[in-house]
């Protein structure tokens, strides 16, 4: 059998309604009269422009849904005019698809609304036969089609109550639910009084369109909606938990069941949905995921506040610490009946920045008790989020630190007061080296001297008494030497082996005061080197407890780092505390030189390191700006 051929212009007369397109929807070719009906229709367009698959119902106008649904009939509904409506199929024709049909019209006043004539369509097309006879039937008969009407009428009245007979029994069966039907297109024709109770519309609101249309809210799940679209257009049942909009602009949770009604020829005739309210469940279970949250905690004191702040719940450990009752407390902030006098800005501040942002917070504060009692408390809290991402409550946990904050305070004075015995001690050492030193230089010299001038006149037994007197000069000498190397032990006495660097920096993490917001890392393992253990350690621990004194940030970050090279090592200690302006860079390194009033600090510090990088001919060098941390290298040889 030989191929068949065409050309445009007999194609059109078989199939005036034709559209071609590529693989990616790109429109190629198109019917004369398809143009006519769709004046606006251009090639090298995208098929999606122009229509939506509206049965069977394509989420998107895509290659591949288009190739799941050839050859079988095909619905197009038109964007710019949902009136119009093309009825045909897609075949496939070589490396392009091939949409034939012809539009679905009711009448011929509808092809001639649309600036259509009978020599539009193709000779074979039925629905051109059919407009016609209905035309005849129409002008020839109107007796016989008055009595159809008639007839007509009575007959869809006699459905409807045979379909409300069937609602009824349905509704009595679903007891106080919320139901709705929609007719196989999914628009309502019908609820029940549940139904516009429980959302506050009018049927005036809702007859004619779809649940979707209705029920959509910004919150609703686009999954859930998907999925529910999809098993009413395959004519399947659905069993979805979805967001439903109130006429008022709040929404509820809802258990919404669908079910399809089919005649007995299997054609879909409509859906009913029952809409169960689940927003107490829905609540009962966001207080059960709270409560498990608390559960975990091994703590003493509890408070949950709504979504701007106000006490919802205290435990009796709360209670008990601030000395209200749970009445009281009950719709109060917690900050505006528990901080007073003594309570630190900043802190307060930083409490109310982070609850505005919905933020955890982590901090210690000053609160009074009912009575007035201050008592210092350790608050770690968060935001609770709701399936859509809003906060649906603050839950908070404290802790009484009181007795611990006296306890620092204590061991603050200790260290003041062992610092000033430290100083003490040195001025002490001072004075005993210079107040000492003297004499026994003194009583020296008056040995020689005496020796040198009596010599032959002196005995045996003298000149073994002058050595005895000069050897305890020289033994005190040590002693005093001791006593002062001791109290200067930075001056000491270089003493160098290979030592661990990574061991004496892990040592010095481990035995500092690190706050809890401050994190300290080492980037990777440190090398040994050789130097003077007691330097080396001196030296990384000032570098590291100056960054910790001075970090200003919720969330501190140290990061030790190391380059090494053949012949010596650079390592590096970055902070992201406040920064250092670029014309304080050497200065910092200078004794007694302090940027801040940083009560930590003695100005001595960074000295000493430099002193001791100095003591290695090494170098120290800092990169920083301010607000933006600092970075301190020291390089050392091997």
């Amino acid at each position: 059998m030989n191929n068949l051929t065409f050309s445009e212009d007999s194609f059109n007369t078989i199939f005036p309604f034709y559209i071609l397109f590529d693989d990616a929807l790109v429109i190629t070719s198109f019917g004369k009269s398809i143009a006519k009906l769709f004046p606006s229709l251009k090639k090298g367009k995208h098929l999606s422009e122009y229509f939506i698959s509206k049965r069977p119902f394509l989420e998107t106008m895509d290659i591949k849904n288009i190739l799941e649904n050839l050859n079988q009939l095909i619905i197009l509904e038109s964007i710019l005019n949902k009136d119009l409506l093309m009825r045909g199929q897609f075949t496939q024709m070589n490396d392009n698809i091939l949409f034939v049909g012809s539009p679905w019209f009711a009448s011929l006043e509808e092809v001639r609304k649309n600036n259509l004539t009978i020599f539009d369509f193709a000779n074979y097309d039925p629905q051109l036969d059919l407009l016609q006879i209905l035309n005849t039937q129409q002008t020839t008969n109107k007796e016989l089609k008055s009595l159809l009407k008639i007839n007509n009428k009575q007959s869809l009245e006699l459905k409807k109550d045979r379909e409300e007979l069937n609602r009824l029994s349905l509704v009595a069966s679903a007891n106080k639910s919320a139901i709705v039907f929609t007719d196989a297109d999914a628009k309502i024709f019908w609820c029940n009084d549940a139904y516009l109770k429980v959302t506050g519309f009018t049927k005036e609101d809702i007859i004619g369109r779809t649940p979707i249309e209705v029920g959509k809210t910004p919150t609703t799940e686009k999954e859930a909606l998907r999925r529910m679209a999809d098993l009413f257009y395959k004519g399947e049942a659905f069993d979805v938990e979805i967001t439903h909009a109130r006429k008022d602009g709040s929404y509820f949770w809802t258990r919404t069941k669908g079910q399809p009604v089919y005649d007995s020829n299997g054609k879909l005739l409509q859906y009913f949905a029952i809409i169960e309210d689940m927003t107490e469940e829905k609540e009962k279970e966001e207080q059960l995921i709270l409560l498990s949250l608390i559960a975990e905690k091994n703590i003493n004191s509890v408070v949950i506040c709504d979504n701007e702040g106000k006490i919802e719940w205290v435990n009796s450990s709360f209670i008990t610490m601030s000395g209200y009752t749970a009445e009281e407390l009950t719709g109060t902030k917690p900050g505006i009946l528990l901080q007073g006098e003594e309570s630190d800005p900043e802190t307060v501040n930083y409490l109310s920045n982070q609850i505005k942002k919905g933020e955890p917070f982590k901090c210690e504060i000053i609160n009074y008790s009912k009575t007035g009692r201050k008592y210092w408390v350790k608050i770690q809290g968060q935001a609770l989020y709701n399936k859509f991402g809003e906060i649906s409550k603050f839950f908070a946990i404290q802790e009484d630190v009181t007795d611990k904050k006296k306890l620092e305070d204590e061991r603050e004075e200790l260290v003041a007061s062992l610092k000033k015995s430290n100083n003490d001690l040195e001025q002490y050492a001072q004075i005993v080296s210079h107040d000492l030193k003297s004499p026994l230089r003194s009583i020296n010299t008056l040995i020689s001297w005496i020796k040198e001038e009596n010599g032959e006149m002196l005995t045996d037994q003298a000149n073994n008494y002058f050595d005895l007197i000069e050897g305890k000069i020289e033994k005190m000498d040590h002693l005093i030497q001791g006593i002062l190397t001791y109290s200067k032990i930075d001056n000491r006495d270089s003493n160098s082996e290979i030592i661990n660097v990574d061991e004496i920096v892990t040592n010095i993490i481990n035995i500092i005061d690190i706050p809890d917001h401050i994190a300290i890392s080492i980037c990777k393992k440190l090398p040994s080197i050789s130097a003077d253990r007691f330097r080396i350690q001196q030296l990384f621990q000032n570098i590291i407890g100056n960054a910790v004194n001075y970090i200003d940030k919720p969330q501190g970050l140290i990061e030790i780092d190391v380059e090494e090279h053949k012949k010596y090592n650079i390592f590096s200690i970055k902070d992201n505390g406040p920064g250092i302006a670029e014309e304080n860079h050497e200065k910092i390194f200078r004794t007694f030189q302090s940027l801040t009033k940083n009560e930590k600090s003695t100005g001595l510090g960074l000295s000493i390191v430099k002193k001791i990088v100095d003591y290695y001919k090494g170098k120290i060098w800092i990169e920083s700006k301010l607000g933006e941390g600092s970075v301190f290298y020291v390089l050392l040889f091997k």
